[in-house]
């Protein structure tokens, strides 16, 4: 019966494969120079200054920043010759004369300052982390000028919702923002197929490449038999019990690189169970970090004790955790008066049972699978929680619609981890989608806002994480090691551990 179920399930495998890229052999794009690019992960938009569509933007290789970060995390002008820290509030940053959009149009300081205008009304991250009171022309630089003291403001450029595109020429900004990237838009398709053509006036040189298409694959196990099958060149998605199938290094490269994506759970602290702390602490502590990352993971990510990784001088190793201990967690609950009155395993309070929905998303494969052992865990405490899994995961944070959700996020996208604490931790943050409030660690915030000394940022960021973690406000699980599985003769595809540099103009299929 088992084999027979397993036949069954690669027949349809083989079918979805066979449904989902009959259109590889499209004659519009031509077999060489192409590049089929194979994602778990999707975006409705290609808006940079909408929420964190610009990442995609920016992988595919259709919008630029005016800095961004080489493989050591130093910023390096990009769109710009380089900035002047005039005061503490006010930036001098050059603009490059030799950069034309895909429309043909040079870009000039002008179009750049509407671009950045655009998108600091439209994205409340960025106008939270950039804090741009106003933008000057002046000759073909910009003079910006910050409503208090940004010492991150070269940083925060980096970030993706800082794409410069040609506002005024866009008329689609959704599906065909117009970039300065070495690549353009041909047509986009959230949940299919996407095309891209190569843009040959790009300034750094010609691309490599012709064409690119990107391919959403929703199903993981379809992602990893269409690389198998040579239907794809690169994929992103594979799940990490799959992975050791590519490791005939004569026809596949495995590409890794440890970052600091975390995968955290969100607590609603509207939920009147949640907003209790004794409830928390004994959902951390029952949730078993180390065999989460070691097992379920195969060691392809490390146990988080933080926002940040090990690496960074606020991450892990100055965090201080309770450890895995579900007897205390039992012991916790007890003494808070959480009680089985039924003797059905599950506790109650209040004559009302201890129900919890935990929500997360598909896109990221790990996802779903620690859902299933965190459900099994707080259940062996007496916790009864259902697993959702949702395509519109970002609709649900933003209306908080969850009473706990399994989310991946990258902590320190621009080098600097004021921007993700604030955005996080402050009760108007842009990515505090639970309510959370802390009115200590807030405090230590407005002391790092200003701070210039990176020692001392460094030390006042350990303040919050630690006071934050005391008071159980988010339980960060795991961070992640990002890994592509590519044909061995593709070069050149960027792996960052910002996780947001892909697709650039030396990439290519030799």
């Amino acid at each position: 019966m088992r084999i027979r179920r397993r036949r069954y399930i690669i027949i349809i495998l083989t079918i979805l494969v066979f449904t989902i890229f009959s259109g590889c052999s499209n004659t519009l794009w031509r077999s060489s120079d192409e590049l089929v690019f194979g994602t778990t992960l999707s975006t409705k938009s290609l808006d940079p200054a909408k929420e964190y569509n610009g990442w995609f933007t920016v992988r595919y290789g259709i919008a630029e920043t005016l800095f961004k970060l080489d493989n050591l995390m130093n910023i390096v002008p990009n769109l710009s010759e380089g900035y002047e820290n005039i005061d503490g509030e006010t930036w001098l940053i050059k603009i490059r004369r030799d950069i034309k959009f895909h429309n043909g149009e040079m870009m000039t300081p002008q179009k750049v300052k509407k671009s950045l205008e655009r998108s600091l009304a439209l994205n409340k991250r960025a106008e939270d982390t950039l804090k741009i009171k106003d933008i000057e022309v002046k000759d073909w630089s910009l003079v910006i000028t910050t409503k208090e003291i940004n010492p991150t403001l070269i940083n925060d450029l980096c970030d993706p919702f800082a794409s410069i595109i040609n506002v005024d020429e866009t008329e689609d900004f959704d599906n065909n923002p117009i970039g300065t990237g070495p690549f353009k838009i041909v047509s986009f398709n959230s949940k299919n197929t996407s095309y891209l053509d190569k843009y040959n006036d790009y300034w750094r040189g010609e691309p490599k490449l012709n064409e690119i298409k990107i391919i959403h694959v929703s199903d993981a196990d379809t992602l990893t038999m269409a690389m198998q099958t040579g239907e794809i060149d690169v994929a992103q998605g594979v799940p990490y019990s799959s992975v050791n199938l590519f490791e005939d290094e004569s026809l596949y490269k495995i590409s890794s690189i440890d970052t600091s994506r975390a995968i955290l759970m969100y607590y609603n602290y509207e939920n009147k169970f949640l907003s209790d702390k004794n409830l928390r602490k004994a959902i951390s502590i029952s949730i078993n970090k180390p065999e989460y990352t070691s097992v379920l993971l195969k060691n392809s990510a490390s146990y988080a004790k933080g926002p940040f990784p090990e690496g960074m001088a606020c991450g892990g190793n100055s965090i201080n955790i309770d450890d895995y201990n579900a007897d205390e967690a039992r012991r916790i609950l007890e003494d808070a008066g959480y009680e089985d009155n039924d003797n059905d395993g599950i506790l109650e309070k209040d004559s009302e049972k201890l129900e919890l929905k935990l929500i997360t998303y598909s896109s990221r494969a790990e996802l779903p699978i620690l859902a299933q052992a965190i459900q099994s865990d707080l259940k062996d405490i007496g916790i009864n929680v259902s697993v959702e899994v949702s395509d519109n995961i970002m609709d649900i944070l933003d209306n908080s619609k969850f009473d706990i959700c399994l989310y991946s996020n990258v902590t320190a996208p621009t080098g600097d981890s004021y921007a993700y604490l604030n955005n996080l931790i402050r009760s108007s943050g842009a990515s505090n989608y639970g309510q959370y409030k802390n009115e200590e660690s807030e405090k230590i915030l407005d002391l790092m806002e200003s701070e210039l000394d990176k020692e001392m940022r460094d030390n006042l960021a350990i303040k919050i994480i630690q006071n934050t973690i005391d008071d159980n406000g988010f339980d960060f699980i795991a961070h992640v090691k990002m890994k592509f599985i590519m044909k061995s003769n593709v070069v050149n595809f960027d792996i960052h551990q910002t996780d947001y540099y892909q697709i650039n103009w030396e990439t290519n299929v030799e």
